[in-house]
């Protein structure tokens, strides 16, 4: 987890420098050279964005604050941009952040379309934080994510439906989803080294949110984050 943290905080800093100059910038000339190729996806994504990124040359790491809570303003948007930026190869801190969390009403039904406190819910969420959407207007509610069915059991086929990428190899961020029987689906928090992955869910207890580590294998299916519309 030390190392995950670290890669966040450099993932967070390359966003940090160019969306909010506001923070205060340090540089370590002796890292520069060692860092640029270790870089390199992130500048092409920054270039892809229209920010211009000089050959050779590293992204400056900015000072952040540490994140406590979310939604929080800026650091939450800023934390959803590095992840986006990282491919899935950073993790956000585990923790229940759900919106609904102290929601008595379980069951009932969430402005996204899905059970409250349900495992559907609970990982559409998950999806919305990732791609920087933390209240409605939902940037990617049920009709989105699973026009054709909201049950668990169903989202492999809705990724199908609408042209998404699906693996068994798992990313950080993406979609566990355990099957037709299951009926169940669980937001990959971590990839370990051991050939186990740290997921989060909601609903494996009842209306509780929770996180296991499990291994990697005994998945059927990873529906990887989808596009933003």
């Amino acid at each position: 987890m030390l190392r995950q943290a670290l890669a966040f905080a450099v993932a967070v800093g390359l966003v940090g420098a160019f969306a909010i100059p506001a923070y205060a910038v340090v540089q370590d000339p002796a890292v520069a050279s060692s860092t640029t190729e270790r870089n390199a996806p992130a500048q092409l994504a920054l270039a892809g964005q229209g920010i211009d990124i000089a050959e050779g040359e590293a992204p400056v790491i900015a000072e952040r604050d540490t994140l406590t809570g979310l939604p929080g303003q800026p650091t939450a948007e800023d934390l959803a941009a590095a992840y986006r930026l990282s491919g899935g190869t950073i993790s956000w801190p585990l923790g229940d952040d759900y919106y609904l969390k102290d929601s008595p009403n379980g069951y009932g039904m969430s402005p996204m379309g899905y059970g409250i406190r349900t495992c559907t819910d609970f990982v559409a969420w998950r999806l919305n934080r990732d791609a920087g959407s933390f209240g409605a207007p939902w940037l990617m509610p049920w009709g989105y994510l699973t026009p054709t069915g909201g049950e668990a059991s169903s989202w492999a086929e809705a990724w199908t439906a609408n042209g998404w990428a699906s693996s068994t190899t798992p990313v950080a961020g993406a979609v566990a989803w355990f099957g037709y029987g299951a009926n169940h689906v669980a937001y990959v928090n971590a990839v370990n080294d051991d050939g186990t992955i740290t997921i989060e869910e909601y609903n494996w207890t009842p209306l509780t949110y929770g996180s296991r580590t499990v291994d990697a294998a005994s998945i059927p299916l990873y529906l990887y984050p989808p596009p933003r519309p």
